[in-house]
C-alpha cells in the first residue's frame, strides 16, 4: 500500500475520531492517538513526528480527562456525592450499553439524579445535581472539541511538514 493510500485512510480514521466527540462515550481521543501512532508507523515518523506524536499524546491525555474531571466538578459543584457521581458514571456507561449513542447521557443524568434523590430523601437538591453533571459533561464536550481538532491539526502539520 502506498504513502498516499495510507495519508487518506488515517485521514478518514481521524475524521471519524472528530466525529465520535459527538457520540456519548465513545473512545474519540483513542482514535485519534490510534490514527497518529498507525501514521508514525506505517509511512513514517519524519524529523517532526515524534515531536508532534508526544504532542498529540498529550492532547490524548487532556481530552480523556477531561471528560470525566468536567462532569464530576460539575456534579459536585451542584451538590452531587460521590456515590451519586460514581452511580451517574455507571449508570452511563450501562445506558450506553443498552441505547447507544445516547443512553450514555440519559444514564449519567438519570444515574446521579436516583442516587441523589434516594441519599438526600430531595428531589430538587437531586435534580440540581443532576443539572450540574449535564452542565458539566456539557463542558467537557467543547474541551474535547477543541482537543480534538487541536490534535488534527498537529496530525495535518505532521503530515504537511515531513
Amino acid at each position: 500500500m502506498n504513502d498516499t493510500l495510507l495519508t487518506v485512510l488515517i485521514g478518514l480514521a481521524m475524521l471519524l475520531g472528530l466525529v465520535a466527540i459527538f457520540i456519548p462515550l465513545m473512545p474519540e481521543m483513542l482514535i485519534l492517538w490510534v490514527a497518529s501512532l498507525a501514521y508514525g508507523l506505517l509511512v513514517g515518523w519524519g524529523r517532526w513526528g515524534p515531536w508532534l506524536f508526544a504532542l498529540i499524546t498529550l492532547l490524548g491525555l487532556v481530552g480523556a480527562l477531561a471528560e470525566i474531571w468536567a462532569s464530576t466538578a460539575g456534579g459536585k459543584r451542584a451538590g452531587a456525592s460521590l456515590w451519586g457521581i460514581l452511580g451517574g458514571l455507571v449508570a452511563g456507561f450501562v445506558g450506553f450499553l443498552i441505547f447507544p449513542p445516547f443512553g450514555g447521557v440519559v444514564g449519567l443524568l438519570l444515574g446521579t439524579f436516583a442516587v441523589e434523590a434516594i441519599r438526600m430523601g430531595d428531589a430538587d437538591k437531586a435534580a440540581r445535581a443532576m443539572l450540574g453533571m449535564g452542565l458539566g459533561y456539557g463542558a467537557s464536550f467543547g474541551v474535547r472539541l477543541i482537543v480534538g481538532l487541536l490534535i488534527v491539526a498537529a496530525w495535518l502539520v505532521w503530515v504537511l511538514v515531513d
